[in-house]
């Protein structure tokens, strides 16, 4: 598994303006209390807009944190591989031999024929794996997350986002994974630990313009146990 990480810190200012000051933090600390980790304060109640996208955000119970898919579900299906190889089994070439009876040239014909499917098939599996490896690696909405998000540290480390080293306080991370494990490729992932970092990650979005919404589509279950107790 490799991964690289994002920080975002308590005391960002963009602009000149302090994101995560205290009254900020207050306010995500209710509204996580009041929709059960369900809703962001930055988009609680609040109508999409025509043309949003959307970052829906997944927990994991065992990796213990949100995974994050752009304009999709994290159980969206691989698209039907389309072939276009029409390509057949051309019979003409194949020619009786002067000593050859009608019967074995029958059975040599088949024979050859077996083996073209045989090969065709094999280089289909191949081509459906290399279609399959490339829309989780490329096009499902978790390895859409990963560009969009990495575009959006880039946007602030264009716009000259100050962060003051007096007090340094972490909300969380956005981390960057691309394979699973040694010998698994297909995941490509943005994840977040936690409910403040999603709620920290729409709050950038909305700063900067960025027409998109972080929606919690699963959220962490002890989020509404933390309300219980």
């Amino acid at each position: 598994m490799s991964y690289n990480r994002r920080e975002f810190l308590k005391n960002i200012t963009l602009g000149g303006l302090a994101l995560f000051a205290d009254d900020w933090c207050k306010r995500v600390a209710e509204t996580k209390a009041a929709t059960d980790g369900k809703q962001l304060p930055d988009v609680s109640g609040k109508k999409r807009k025509k043309g949003t996208q959307v970052l829906n955000a997944f927990w994991i119970e065992g990796a213990g944190y949100f995974e994050l898919c752009l304009n999709g579900t994290k159980y969206d299906e691989v698209p039907k591989f389309e072939d276009d190889d029409d390509e057949s089994f051309d019979e003409s070439e194949h020619e009786q031999e002067d000593d050859e009876s009608k019967a074995d040239f029958k059975e040599r014909v088949e024979a050859a024929r077996e083996e073209w499917d045989e090969e065709r098939a094999s280089e289909r599996r191949e081509r459906e794996e290399e279609h399959e490896m490339d829309w989780y690696r490329h096009s499902c909405p978790g390895a859409q997350a990963v560009p969009y998000l990495q575009g959006l540290f880039d946007a602030l480390d264009e716009q000259g986002t100050q962060v003051s080293l007096a007090d340094v306080s972490e909300v969380g991370s956005i981390d960057f994974y691309d394979g699973a494990c040694p010998g698994n490729d297909t995941y490509v992932a943005a994840t977040a630990p936690d409910y403040a970092t999603l709620a920290a990650l729409q709050r950038v979005l909305k700063e900067l313009g960025w027409n998109c919404q972080v929606v919690i589509v699963e959220p962490n279950p002890n989020d509404a146990a933390d309300r219980q107790d």
